[in-house]
Formats: C-alpha cells, sequence, structure tokens
C-alpha cells in the first residue's frame, strides 16, 4: 500500500495502481495526505479542494467525496490499515506517513545525522521518489501552493546532495547529475554554483566560465539583476589560474655540496 503525491497523485496497491476518482476527490484525498494522522477542519477541506468558488452547499459534496475514498480505502492490501476519521477537530487521515512519499521525503532531507557518504545516499534515495509536478493534473491554489513548497524542498535537497558529493571527492557524479535538474530551476544559483564548482574541479575550466555568463544574462533578463556574492566569488575562483608548480633547484655541476649546519658541542 503506497500513496504517491510526487508527480500524479496515486494509490498502489499489491503493485497495482486503483482508481481514485475524479480530480475533485483526488483533492480531498490529497488534503488529507498533507498532514496524515492531523485533524483537517471541514472549512480548511473545502477551502483546499475548492478555493474561492466552492459549491452553494459543499458539505455534502464534500462527504459524498469521503464516503468513496473510504470505501476506496477499504480495498487496499494488508499492513498497517489506513481509514478516515471524524474527531472533533476535522478529519483525519489514519495512515503510516511512510506510506506517502511525501513524508517519507521529509523524514529523508531532514535526517542529518550521518557522514558525508551516508548523508548523499539519503538525499539520493530522497530525491528517487519524485516521479514529476507534486499534485500533476490538479488544479486551484492549495495544489499550487503545495507544488511550490515541494519544488522548494526538492531544489535543497538536490544542493545539499551535490554539495555532499563535491566533499566526498565525486564531482563528475555532480556534472553528470545536476544541468537536467539545472535546466528545471533555470534561476536557482545554489545549484548553478554546485555545478560551476564541480565542472571546475575536473579541469573544465572554459565550461565553467561559459555557464557563468549563461547564468549571469539569464538573471539579467529575468530578474534584472546580477548573480549573488557566492557565484561571483566562485567565478573569480575560476577565473584566476592556478600557480605553477615550484620546480626543485637543479644543484650546479662541479660545484661543493653546501655544507653541512653547524653541530653544537656539549660544555662540559
Amino acid at each position: 500500500m503506497d500513496f504517491r503525491l510526487l508527480g500524479e497523485i496515486e494509490v498502489r496497491s499489491a503493485g497495482r495502481a486503483l482508481d481514485i476518482g475524479a480530480p475533485r476527490q483526488q483533492l480531498v484525498l490529497a488534503a488529507l495526505l498533507v498532514d496524515a494522522r492531523r485533524p483537517v477542519p471541514i472549512e480548511a477541506l473545502v477551502d483546499r479542494v475548492w478555493g474561492h468558488d466552492p459549491p452553494a452547499n459543499p458539505r455534502p459534496v464534500l462527504y459524498a467525496h469521503l464516503s468513496r475514498i473510504r470505501a476506496l480505502l477499504r480495498r487496499l492490501d494488508g499492513g498497517t490499515p489506513a481509514r478516515i476519521e471524524r474527531r472533533h477537530a476535522g478529519y483525519v487521515l489514519d495512515v503510516d506517513p511512510e506510506r506517502i512519499d511525501l513524508h517519507r521525503f521529509r523524514r529523508l532531507v531532514a535526517d542529518r545525522q550521518h557522514d558525508d557518504e551516508t548523508r548523499a545516499e539519503t538525499l539520493a534515495e530522497a530525491l528517487d521518489l519524485w516521479r514529476g509536478e507534486p499534485l500533476a493534473g490538479l488544479s486551484g491554489a492549495w495544489a499550487a501552493q503545495v507544488r511550490a513548497g515541494w519544488h522548494q524542498r526538492r531544489l535543497d535537497a538536490a544542493v545539499q546532495w551535490a554539495q555532499a558529493e563535491f566533499r566526498l571527492g565525486r564531482a563528475t557524479a555532480v556534472v553528470s547529475a545536476v544541468p537536467d535538474l539545472a535546466a528545471e530551476y533555470p534561476l536557482a544559483e545554489p545549484l548553478e554554483h554546485a555545478l560551476i564548482q564541480a565542472l571546475h574541479a575536473t579541469g573544465r575550466g572554459a565550461e565553467a566560465l561559459h555557464r557563468y555568463g549563461v547564468v549571469r544574462r539569464r538573471l539579467a533578463e529575468e530578474l534584472g539583476a546580477d548573480p549573488g556574492r557566492d557565484l561571483q566569488t566562485l567565478y573569480r575562483t575560476v577565473l584566476t589560474p592556478p600557480p605553477p608548480p615550484r620546480r626543485p633547484t637543479a644543484p650546479v655541476p662541479g660545484a661543493a655540496p653546501p655544507a653541512p649546519p653547524p653541530t653544537s658541542t656539549p660544555k662540559p
């Protein structure tokens, strides 16, 4: 039994996706899953599903959606049950949050009690849960707000992953993975910083400088702004060539070897 919100909303049982009804019903389910095991007041459910344009009498419509969702939950396979309960503070979807990809993502990203190796693996596991636009296909202000918040969490997790990989000396992995993400978040300076830093570390300084130029133009055109201080500092680092390695001084042919340093004689 799995509930998936990081993409099109899905409920999977015994390896297959179940029919979860029309978009309004999917919104009701999503509104409860986002706050799993916490009560959601009826007024909040109405607002999440219909926004500023609810039906004339929304409660009977909401109750009908809840009834159909209860029937859906009864069809799920074994394991920890999932059920909707009516409580004084509102409706609660009582289900293990680990069965919901959004909550697993949050837990994995929040788990910082590890070294860089384990941290990189944990963040990669979280990022792999992402299947596409959160709540894809669902409209309304609340769904858009949820999407925006989870895009930011994904971006933060991707930057943390890239930084951990870089500290581990795996800049090549950053160069391979980050461009696709950067294409989705073209104004995300921390992600560009990670990519330019990795390009420079792998000996691709010309590409790093070109990338910085592209980012600078994009920020100017889209936001009317210059790159931030961190990105500008990195640009100067890439632009400055490393000092040449010191070469040992060759001895002059025929010259006497240098005299050994004087040794002190202990006083009697």
